[in-house]
Parts: C-alpha cells; sequence; structure tokens
C-alpha cells in the first residue's frame, strides 16, 4: 500500500509538471477529402515531451488514475485550439474529449469563446458511457451553435455502437483495426461496409482513420468513403508544417481562395500526394 501510495503520488507530481508547463504540445494530422482532392481538417494529437517518455495514452490514463485526467485533457484541447486560430478558415479541427470531462462542466468553459462550426469534438471509444441523456443534454446547446460530434474508434469494440447509436454523431470514425488490410479481409471489408450504409441512413458522415497503403485506400473508395487520414495521406505534424502543407495546396490563411473559388477563379489545389508515406 506504501509503495501504492508513492507512486501515486509521483504519477500526480509529474502530472502537476506538465499542466503547469509547456511539455504538452500538440500535432496535426490531415483529413482529406477524396474526391476533391483537399484538405478539409486535421485532428489535433497530443505529444509529451516530460520524463519518463511514454505514449500518450498513458499519460492520459495515469493522469485519470490520480484524478487529473480531465484536467490534462482540458490543456490538451487548449493548446489545440491556439492552432486553430491560425489554420484557414475553411479547415476545421477535431479534438479528444472523455464522456468524463463533458459531463465535467468544463468543455464550455474551453469552448466558451472557440468557433464551434469549426470543431468536431471526438468522444473515444474506449470510455464507456453511462448518462448518455446527460451527455446528450450538455452538447445540445453547444451542437446548436455548429459543434459537431464524432465518435472515434468505431468498430475497435462494443462501446462504439452504443456511442453510434445514443449519441447520433455527425461523423463516425472507422478505427484503424478495421481500415488495417481491408482490401484482402473479407470480414473487415463486411463490417465497413456495414458502417458505412448505417451513416447513409441516418445522414453522418464517415471518415477513415490509420489508411496505410494505396490498396486500403482503393478499397475504402469502392465502398463509398469520401475522407480519411493516414500515414499514407499524411502524417502528424507540427503547426508550422501544417500551415506550410496547406499553403503548397493553394489554402489562404485569410480566405481569400473561398472568395476566389466561389467565382469560378480559385487557386487549383495539388491531388493527395501519398506514395512517399505508403506502408
Amino acid at each position: 500500500a506504501l509503495m501504492a501510495s508513492k507512486e501515486a503520488l509521483e504519477i500526480e507530481r509529474r502530472i502537476k509538471s506538465v499542466l503547469s508547463s509547456n511539455e504538452l504540445s500538440i500535432v496535426y494530422q490531415p483529413i482529406y477529402h477524396l474526391e476533391r482532392n483537399e484538405i478539409v481538417g486535421f485532428e489535433s494529437l497530443s505529444r509529451f515531451a516530460a520524463k519518463p517518455l511514454r505514449t500518450p495514452d498513458i499519460w492520459f490514463q495515469e493522469a485519470a488514475g490520480v484524478g487529473l485526467g480531465i484536467a490534462l485533457e482540458a490543456k490538451a484541447v487548449r493548446v489545440a485550439l491556439q492552432g486553430l486560430r491560425r489554420l484557414p478558415t475553411e479547415i476545421y479541427l477535431s479534438v479528444n474529449f472523455s464522456p468524463e470531462a463533458i459531463l465535467s462542466g468544463s468543455i464550455d468553459r474551453i469552448l466558451g469563446d472557440a468557433p464551434l462550426d469549426r470543431i468536431v469534438l471526438e468522444i473515444t471509444e474506449h470510455h464507456s458511457i453511462d448518462h448518455y441523456t446527460d451527455i446528450a443534454k450538455t452538447l445540445r446547446p453547444l451542437r446548436k451553435k455548429g459543434l459537431r460530434i464524432a465518435v472515434d474508434d468505431a468498430g475497435a469494440g462494443y462501446a462504439s455502437f452504443r456511442h453510434i447509436l445514443n449519441l447520433a454523431p455527425d461523423i463516425i470514425k472507422l478505427d484503424m483495426s478495421l481500415t488495417r488490410d481491408i482490401d484482402t479481409d473479407r470480414s473487415r471489408r463486411a463490417l465497413a461496409a456495414a458502417l458505412i450504409r448505417f451513416s447513409q441512413e441516418t445522414g453522418c458522415k464517415i471518415i477513415a482513420e490509420g489508411v496505410e497503403t494505396v490498396a486500403e485506400l482503393n478499397t475504402l473508395q469502392q465502398l463509398g468513403v469520401v475522407k480519411a487520414q493516414g500515414y499514407l495521406l499524411g502524417r502528424p505534424m507540427s503547426l508550422d508544417n501544417a500551415l506550410e502543407l496547406l499553403e503548397q495546396l493553394g489554402y489562404s490563411a485569410h480566405n481569400a481562395n473561398r472568395a476566389a473559388s466561389a467565382n469560378g477563379v480559385g487557386r487549383p489545389r495539388s491531388g493527395v500526394r501519398f506514395k512517399e508515406n505508403a506502408r
């Protein structure tokens, strides 16, 4: 018990150090509209420079274990939203929030002044939800102002199907466990096709995650997937690199190209470039 208590105190010290420092940063992974060959958004992903070096999921898991999970999630979203200010106005940003963080009320404080029509809130599959009615009630006023909801990791476990049925998301994100080898695995293809059909029936959108090969991408497109992300299309990158990529593809930080394209004189955007990233 003493060892467990000492370990918890050490974890708490580490998390508090991250909360009060710049050791948490955000990388941005592009989300492509495949038919239009353009980036429509980025998913924000946390990275930790603090010692000991470990994966982000462990940082969040440990933070939750010592009662600091919501605080750490809130910090990650705040840092991500600072980047949103520098992205072109036609680009949206996905941020991750747990059910516990949503119910804590901190979401209103964090998103209060943010452009909600440019934000997608991803609710992760790994957390089970007991109070769907409360979550829907909390999110309703934000959704009315333009916030979109995504169910993350769909197909990775039972919880995601409950989320989809109870939260009526705007977006369903196909987990990489479904997209991996979907070109050669009939079972994965069948389950993905069922979710895509469900999305068509209910009016929500599908984004395929974890796309790593051209064959996977081609199969997903044949199934009707229009939006995707993954190493094939673009790895998570710094905000500066994301802005540089957008500039190369003809986006304007001041949104001038939207007005131009409305008049039929928009700058042509490059097609999806992915071969150099192929698995």
